[in-house]
């Protein structure tokens, strides 16, 4: 289910062993989510870092990538940890709107964990909210089995192979969800290849949020995603991507959140798309 609270209503039980606040910051542009912890974060929150915790970064096939999901179990192992337990809530939160805890919140419900992202991030807080110092940094363990991206759920997530058939027989709409320009391959910088995978349809994740980083209207959202042909009575699969796996996520929680509607995750997303031999590419 996607939960969205609001730090009005956790502010009480921050700290305290009903609830896991986790700060979820990452930058495409390089810069650390981490270093920008350090200085400034919600009062009790600990630091998750997408490189090492919500990817596996001992995987070496780009085809699976740029951020491939870890096994479940090791990124279960990353969150007890933490000392979290499922009893218990847990709250995702960037200064992004969500863009990038929507990943986390997407990997924790995949696993059963009560998850929920923080409406409006970090900008919720006010100056008497935040704290500064240090947090445990995990990373993803070794554990003794296999990384791969279909030990989780296969309703909850969809292979090459799988998207590839369902897109040829018309029977899935697949969502990018990053900017209009990338899509377009109009002034790509992070992937070797400009474009989007032929049939994808451009969803911008920001198109869910507001200009204060809140979550948009149940009623706003879904008119939005009706103009993609997505509506209470859509009967194609609907199949979020984006660059890497992350993102996608964002449109994943705000179709469960204003919807009621699930849709899976294509991990690879474009990144892995465009490292496989043969795969053609729109613009």
């Amino acid at each position: 289910m996607a939960n969205l609270v609001e730090l009005a209503d956790i502010e009480p039980s921050l700290g305290t062993e009903e609830l896991h606040l986790f700060d979820v910051r990452w930058y495409l542009d390089g810069r650390s989510g981490h270093r920008a912890f350090l200085e400034k974060h919600i009062r009790s929150a600990m630091f998750l870092d997408l490189d090492t915790c919500l990817c596996d970064p001992s995987t070496v096939d780009p085809a699976l990538g740029r951020h491939p999901l870890p096994d479940p179990k090791s990124f279960e192992s990353v969150l007890t940890s933490f000392g979290v337990s499922k009893s218990q809530l847990l709250v995702f939160y960037d200064d992004q709107a969500g863009s990038i805890a929507a990943r986390a919140w997407w990997m924790a419900s995949a696993i059963g964990y009560q998850a929920a992202l923080l409406n409006g991030g970090l900008s919720a807080a006010s100056n008497s909210m935040f704290e500064s110092g240090e947090s445990p940094i995990r990373s993803m363990p070794r554990l003794p089995y296999t990384s791969s991206t279909m030990s989780w759920d296969p309703d909850l997530v969809i292979s090459e192979p799988e998207l590839k058939a369902l897109l040829s027989q018309g029977n899935a709409i697949l969502l990018d969800a990053r900017s209009k320009e990338r899509y377009l391959g109009i002034n790509e910088t992070v992937d070797p290849k400009a474009g989007h995978i032929p049939g994808a349809v451009s969803a911008f994740w920001r198109q869910n949020v507001d200009r204060r980083n809140r979550f948009k209207h149940p009623n706003e959202i879904a008119k939005n995603f009706l103009q993609l042909g997505i509506g209470p009575t859509t009967e194609k699969e609907v199949i979020s991507s984006c660059g890497s796996g992350v993102t996608a996520c964002h449109n994943i929680f705000t179709l469960q959140y204003a919807l009621q509607l699930q849709a899976r995750l294509f991990p690879p997303s474009f990144s892995g798309w465009c490292h496989t031999l043969g795969n053609e590419i729109e613009t």
